[in-house]
């Protein structure tokens, strides 16, 4: 038996379930209004897909490539941005969420994953320019340590 199938009778077990229960609501005399309501849900509910129920819904792609934006900055220019061109954007209210994220993903390597710890767009702003200063602060140690060796 393959997976979908098993879905699939998972599903119609549930509508078999749901359709005893709204019978023993009539047996019971229950509400017509509640009764008229709960047959509407049952119409719903059987004119959908067999794997509606599922938790797949009728989208084809992957969660996580559905919920993932696409960035309007591409992997070329953010490799060859400065860092100062790194902090205009990322200090720049303008730029989109997903492009920041992208930014932390793509060139510093932040779990995509972490994503989720910055609550809002002042925090992911805030981690970028801590991460940029960093970056710089590296830089000055290699450029401090580069001339110490000419020295010697």
């Amino acid at each position: 038996m393959t997976e979908g199938t098993a879905d699939n009778q998972d599903s119609g077990a549930l509508l078999k379930v749901l359709t005893a229960h709204y019978h023993a609501l009539v047996s019971a005399r229950c509400d017509e209004t509640i009764l008229r309501q709960y047959s509407s849900l049952l119409r719903f509910l059987k004119s959908k897909p067999p794997h509606f129920l599922d938790g797949r819904g009728d989208a084809k792609a992957p969660r996580s490539a559905r919920s993932r934006p696409i960035p309007t900055i591409n992997e070329e220019e953010l490799r060859r941005a400065s860092l100062d061109d790194l902090e205009k954007i990322v200090t720049d209210a303008k730029t989109a969420r997903r492009d920041l994220e992208f930014i932390a993903v793509q060139r510093f390597s932040v779990p995509h994953g972490s994503m989720r710890t910055f609550a809002n767009r002042d925090m992911l702003v805030d981690k970028l320019r801590t991460l940029i200063g960093n970056e710089r602060a590296h830089e000055a140690i290699g450029a401090v340590a580069r001339e110490q060796g000419k020295r010697t």
